[in-house]
């Protein structure tokens, strides 16, 4: 249900938001789906210009067919005959509330304002022309007709027009047809309290009619589209906190995401092994302990101030490409069988790339691919423009495989919360494949719009 008036104040920001330009389609959530030729210009923000033409269309539509309805018992009288005046009557009382209504509604829309401003001045816009065109029936529509019938003809003896009584695809004919009293002379003795008589049973009916007219004028002029308009905001705040909520999720998601990762990189027994090694390096190789330091010093420089900055849309394939850089420096160090290559064309070391995605690729190959393999192993890191215009960034090594790693469909937790978050930032057009390679080995591919 609408709201109640007073808490359209409290929507101006959030459902304002999703309304920068009244030209742009309304989100699915709110404008839903399968319109039809009638139905369809409701995708579009009430009273916006589109809305306004796509309604005036399918009411202009209708208007005509009542009014050929009308016309129909019109084709058996002889020309002279024709109620111009009526014609013009009911084309006015039904064609300007169409035209002129959403089109000052339109005005006020694109004028903007707070929703309360906005809301009132809209009411006000259609009351003023349903009382006007009620001013128009009850003493415009009488002069107009009489000026038409003089031009026309259409008078009696005395100049006054030949009135008509019209019903609406039923019948037209002159009222004196009906009045026994016009009909009979000798009536005329009852003449007048038959007139008071008449008098007072059609004041009420006169009240009904006026009613009913501007009940129809008002719906005509746009009445039906101010609740249109106040469900309209209801569903864009709602939508908008929606919205709102699910970023914050997800920015949660990812701040818990940057924690761990950043835990796993400096867990204590990734520096229990690295000091191991270099402990153990210092006895044997002094110059190789020396470098597992230095590379330990790099991966910690370059990792943890990214992985506190970088936890963001904004991220660049160079960033990430350090990153990988340093720990496969720090792994080939602890593990001299390991080998590494980096490949990425200048032009795109700027691009958009998704934090921390990258590094838990290379982190995989090295778990799952190098560590259980016996024999030198090698990691390669390749980024490419694919055919269609993204970002492909692929990470493959000659390890163990897919059998031995126990993840045929690279379906471990990792990989699921790498493809979970590709979902979220870019829905179907990123994606994270794997493929074990011929010579041995797995490949990934991370694919993300380069826009």
């Amino acid at each position: 249900m609408p709201p109640a008036a007073g808490t359209l104040q409290s929507m101006p920001d959030s459902s304002t938001a999703l309304l920068q330009n009244l030209d742009e389609p309304l989100p699915p959530e709110i404008s839903g789906s399968g319109h039809s030729w009638f139905t369809r210009y409701r995708v579009f923000p009430v009273f916006s210009p589109r809305w306004v033409r796509g309604r005036l269309q399918v009411w202009l539509v209708l208007a005509l067919v009542a009014m050929a309805l009308t016309l129909v018992p019109l084709l058996g009288l002889p020309a002279g005959e024709w109620p111009v005046g009526g014609v013009v009557q009911l084309a006015v009382q039904l064609l300007l509330p169409i035209v002129a209504g959403p089109w000052l509604c339109s005005l006020v829309r694109r004028r903007g304002g707070p929703p309360e401003q906005e809301w009132w001045t809209l009411v006000a816009m259609i009351a003023l022309l349903t009382l006007a065109m009620l001013a128009f029936h009850g003493w415009g529509a009488e002069p107009l007709k009489q000026w038409i019938a003089e031009r026309t003809g259409a008078v009696d003896e005395s100049g006054k027009r030949r009135r008509m009584v019209m019903a609406i695809g039923v019948s037209v004919s002159r009222p004196e047809e009906h009045d026994g009293a016009a009909a009979n002379p000798s009536a005329s003795s009852s003449a007048a309290p038959d007139a008071a008589k008449r008098f007072a049973n059609n004041t009420p009916s006169q009240i009904m009619n006026g009613a009913s007219s501007a009940l129809v004028t008002f719906w005509l002029a746009g009445g039906a589209g101010l609740w249109g308009w106040r469900r309209e905001r209801a569903g864009l705040a709602t939508l908008v906190r929606e919205r709102e909520l699910a970023r914050a999720q997800a920015q949660r998601r990812e701040a818990e995401l940057r924690l761990s990762v950043l835990a796993a990189q400096v867990e204590p027994h990734f520096l229990f092994n690295t000091l191991a090694g270099v402990r153990s390096a210092i006895r044997t190789d002094p110059a190789r302990a020396s470098d597992m330091i230095d590379h330990l010093v790099d991966y910690l420089r370059a990792a943890i101030p990214r992985l506190r900055v970088d936890g963001h849309a904004d991220a660049t394939l160079g960033g990430q490409l350090d990153i990988v850089r340093a720990y496969l420096a720090l792994m080939a160090a602890r593990m001299p069988r390991l080998s590494f290559s980096i490949d990425a064309p200048a032009d795109l070391l700027g691009a958009a790339c998704p934090p921390l995605m990258l590094i838990s690729l290379a982190e995989n190959a090295v778990k799952h691919g190098v560590e259980p393999k016996v024999g030198p192993a090698h990691i390669r890191v390749t980024a490419e423009r694919s055919a269609d215009g993204r970002l492909a960034v692929t990470v493959a090594d000659n390890g163990a495989g897919f059998d031995v790693q126990g993840s045929a469909g690279g379906g471990g937790l990792g990989l699921s919360n790498v493809r979970e978050r590709l979902r979220q930032m870019h829905g179907d057009r990123a994606a994270l494949a794997l493929r074990a390679r011929a010579e041995g080995g797995v490949a990934a591919t991370l694919t993300v719009p380069m826009d």
